[in-house]
């Protein structure tokens, strides 16, 4: 299926914008962590990281909220001149103090949180239905792009400066508003309207009540909620996921930075290739090849433990992160393919806050899991504990949900909701 020129050009301009703003990301915060580490201990990153990212998880369900209820392009736009602002900041009191620049961290996340569910409102408002599978895949790629190209990019100036990094951090930013601006008068062709229940006011909902919707309504969406709850299970699994790699590859791998280096390229080029690969998988196959790559993750995740070769190690991390681009590139079409269109944002968000959330409880758990057992058998048990979502996500599939999502249509709710 080809899709119109007015298609790809608007694809290609929110992958432009998702590209740099990602690019950006990586660039500031291995700057940030770089000079931290010069001024302070461990410890005191891990401070940092946390005032940095827990107002961008207190806001996640505002943020697909507001993405329900407003014009996405503008929340875009103004969640990237926001970030922008942040990042100029940060440039200009780097040197000053870890906890001034923490602040502006966490409100840089805090802008940030607005971006990912506005800009999937607004990639459905110019992408058909039936060509949304393949646009998610190519927005999966930035994934992996970025992993590649943005720490590659931040080690490099980090390593000359850090504030110098911190700059170029905020001019990519900067770069990553202007295809948004190119984009913003384009109309929306296939955005759907919000259908709303029996004698519903026009007037809108309170922001609070319209979030506690948002929650309530997966009960009636039986295929979001199990991508949800399979997001949370591997945020527990996965969270600690650069931890049990940085150690393995440092230590059990008897390898230095080239050989972490070397992993994290790999990782990035097979995420690349499992987003074309899942492109091409045909809809009726998405449900079994998405629990599939689950368990081909975790049985390559488990295997990369047992090997004690640097060279074949980085071989069988990138078959597992080929399955996990698989994944990435299929979960946000699962999960919102049965949403209707007024509930896509705050469903997006459910997602994203309790994946984030779990994340990063489960480094605390990991934490304590490494203080009493190896990497290695760490690193087994959480690729078994992978094999076995993947199997009961698939063994307790809803049948009715599956042929919903196979015959492509929003699955119908209470008007009460």
């Amino acid at each position: 299926m080809t899709s119109p020129p007015a298609t790809n050009r608007s694809i290609a301009r929110l992958w432009a914008a998702s590209a740099l703003s990602a690019g950006s990301t990586w660039v500031m915060q291995i700057s940030l962590f770089i000079q931290v580490l010069r001024d302070s201990s461990p410890a005191g990153l891990a401070a940092v990281q946390l005032i940095g990212t827990v107002p961008a998880l207190a806001f996640m369900m505002v943020a697909g909220t507001l993405s329900d209820r407003m014009d996405v392009r503008r929340l875009a736009i103004g969640s990237m001149v926001a970030q922008a602002l942040c990042l100029l900041a940060m440039v200009l009191v780097l040197d000053g103090g870890i906890w001034i620049t923490a602040v502006f961290y966490g409100l840089q996340g805090l802008s940030n949180t607005f971006w990912p569910p506005a800009r999937q409102q607004w990639l459905y408002g110019v992408v058909p239905p039936e060509a949304r599978p393949l646009a998610n895949a190519r927005m999966g790629s930035v994934s992996g792009t970025m992993t590649v190209v943005g720490a590659s990019l931040g080690g490099v100036l980090s390593a000359w400066s850090p504030i110098g990094g911190m700059a170029v951090a905020c001019v990519l930013q900067i770069l990553a508003a202007l295809p948004l601006m190119m984009q913003a008068k384009s109309p929306l062709p296939y955005a759907e309207p919000v259908a709303k229940g029996a004698g519903e006011a026009d007037a809108p909902e309170p922001l609070r009540k319209e979030i506690a919707t948002g929650v309530r309504v997966l009960r009636d969406l039986p295929l979001a909620r199990s991508v949800v709850w399979i997001g949370i299970a591997w945020g527990c699994i996965g969270g600690a996921y650069d931890v049990l790699l940085a150690a393995y590859a440092t230590g059990s791998l008897g390898g230095s930075g080239t050989v972490l280096g070397a992993l994290y390229v790999v990782d990035g080029v097979a995420v690349i290739l499992g987003t074309v690969l899942a492109a091409r998988i045909a809809l009726r196959y998405h449900l079994p090849a998405y629990a599939g790559a689950y368990i081909f993750q975790g049985l390559a995740w488990g295997s990369f433990f047992l090997v004690g070769h640097p060279i074949v190690a980085i071989a069988v991390l990138g078959v597992m992160r080929l399955a996990s681009g698989v994944i990435i590139a299929l979960d946000t079409t699962l999960l919102l393919e049965t949403v209707p269109a007024g509930l896509r944002g705050r469903v997006s968000s459910i997602h994203m806050t309790t994946y984030s959330g779990m994340a990063r409880l489960s480094l605390a758990l990991f934490g304590g899991l490494l203080a009493v057992s190896d990497v290695r058998t760490v690193g087994v048990c959480t690729g078994v504990a992978s094999v076995v979502l993947g199997a009961v996500w698939w063994l307790r599939r809803d049948r009715d949900a599956e042929r919903l999502y196979t015959t492509g249509g929003p699955e119908k709710l209470p008007a009460a909701t």
